[in-house]
């Protein structure tokens, strides 16, 4: 579970995100990467109905906790992100998820080698 201190949670913050970032994706996820002043790293996740049920759902946001928690390090701070699943998420295993979320955070240059 990420700490309170890395959760996005209002919906005003979501809003803010998605009309100043600049997003970026592959056929799974949408990464949506803001910077901002603040020298802290906050992430959201989103995940349609279209993607299945509550269970469904909950577990691909469990999933992509997971992978953020274990990757913080490698994350620079002062970024705002949100990280959108596509229905052909659940086509996914974890470890192949995880590729993706790497890839997008690489693309987007919020990645720290």
């Amino acid at each position: 579970m990420l700490k309170k201190e890395y959760r996005l949670r209002k919906n005003a913050d979501f809003r803010k995100v998605y009309r100043s970032a600049k997003s970026v994706s592959t056929k799974y996820l949408v990464l949506y990467p803001k910077a901002h002043k603040n020298n802290r790293l906050r992430i959201g996740f989103s995940i349609s109905k279209k993607v299945g049920k509550a269970n469904v759902r909950n577990l691909y946001k469990r999933r992509l906790r997971e992978i953020m928690r274990h990757n913080l390090s490698h994350i620079k701070k002062g970024y705002d992100l949100v990280i959108l699943t596509r229905v052909p998420v659940t086509e996914l295993g974890y470890h192949e998820l995880e590729k993706n979320v790497k890839y997008l955070l690489r693309k987007s240059g919020v990645w720290i080698d």
